[in-house]
């Protein structure tokens, strides 16, 4: 038990049971929230949204039940690991408290709401439901930082160094960035560790550091006032980007054909005004590069992030679907906000 083959062998039940896209497409015709919830009821989410009903009714149910699916797939996969293989799967997972705390970072700085944080999230890394609500239940992102380091988090002491940091910048990139950083530093030391399917992790790594510094270097455009030196310390050592091209990337002096010319996921990255369109094309191109993962070598790390990337891309369109359905938006709005992966 524990290693690779028997782990994507038993992951591979699971993918059997993700949801068809014809499943999500009856979703967006479904006439309303109560409509879907009742579709919902005949998936393999039925067990999370019956309990879910029990406690809370309507979206705040169907955010609930679909958060703790997935908690719950990711805690089985978990299950079925031990050593070298558990481990870099923990780094995988990592990856979702180090979106939910951006998501809380940005939430925070925007002033919205518990709730409306809250069903941003995807539980799945160390921070379960009960750990993340209690996150957002602190007063400011100090004391969300100290909670983290007090609970020996991996990324706990470079949020609070990041916050601090973001304070005196005026700057919320700041916060981010620390976390991106100790996220891609703590995979590689992990890494330096392993022997069985090192290659393919530090793979997996590269592109995060990869895709992290291309998006970071997209914001930076948009700020004016930092210098290329400035610019240069929000960089990421591990990637396929240069520190100089990263610069240049970031400087929105330089000339887009800068953007054009970069390849990223096996992707020509179209250069755009829309700085954000361009954000979300790389995005997409992340998120198809992982989900093909699942086809990857079946003896190595390849099949777990490939599944995960399409279950996780499954309850984001549910989500979309419900949330919809609750404001009455059409289906072809909807559908425009879907994942295909």
């Amino acid at each position: 038990m524990g290693d690779f083959p028997y782990i994507n062998a038993r992951v591979k039940v699971m993918k059997s049971q993700l949801l068809p896209q014809s499943r999500v497409e009856e979703f967006l015709q479904v006439a309303d929230l109560d409509a879907f919830i009742q579709a919902l009821s005949d998936t393999p989410y039925n067990m999370e949204l019956q309990e879910a009903l029990t406690r809370f009714a309507g979206i705040r149910a169907v955010d609930e039940a679909l958060s703790r699916n997935f908690y719950h797939a990711t805690r089985r996969i978990l299950s079925f690991a031990d050593g070298p293989p558990r481990r870099q799967i923990e780094v995988v997972l990592l990856r979702y408290d180090l979106q939910n705390l951006r998501a809380i970072i940005r939430g925070r700085h925007t002033g919205r709401t518990e709730a409306e944080i809250l069903a941003t999230l995807y539980p799945g890394g160390v921070l379960s439901e009960v750990r993340l609500r209690e996150l957002l239940q602190q007063p400011d992102l100090k004391a969300v930082a100290d909670t983290l380091v007090t609970w020996m988090h991996p990324l706990g002491r470079a949020l609070r160094e990041g916050v601090d940091a973001a304070a005196r910048s005026g700057n919320l990139l700041d916060a981010e960035m620390a976390l991106d950083r100790a996220y891609a530093q703590f995979g590689f030391r992990v890494a330096d560790g392993e022997g069985d399917g090192e290659a393919t992790f530090r793979r997996f790594l590269s592109a995060e550091v990869t895709a992290t510094n291309v998006r970071t270097a997209l914001k930076l455009r948009r700020v004016k006032e930092l210098s290329r030196e400035e610019r240069g310390r929000f960089f990421i050592l591990g990637g396929a980007v240069t520190l100089e091209r990263f610069v240049n990337l970031a400087d929105p002096q330089s000339s887009l054909s800068e953007i054009s010319g970069l390849r990223v996921f096996g992707v020509d990255l179209a250069a755009t005004e829309n700085l954000r369109e361009m954000e979300r094309a790389l995005d997409q191109a992340q998120q198809r590069a992982a989900a093909r993962l699942y086809l990857g070598d079946p003896l190595a790390l390849d099949v777990v992030i490939g599944y995960l990337t399409r279950k996780a891309a499954e309850v984001s369109n549910l989500r979309v679907v419900a949330h919809a359905k609750l404001l009455g938006l059409s289906a072809d709005l909807a559908r425009g906000e879907l994942a295909f992966v």
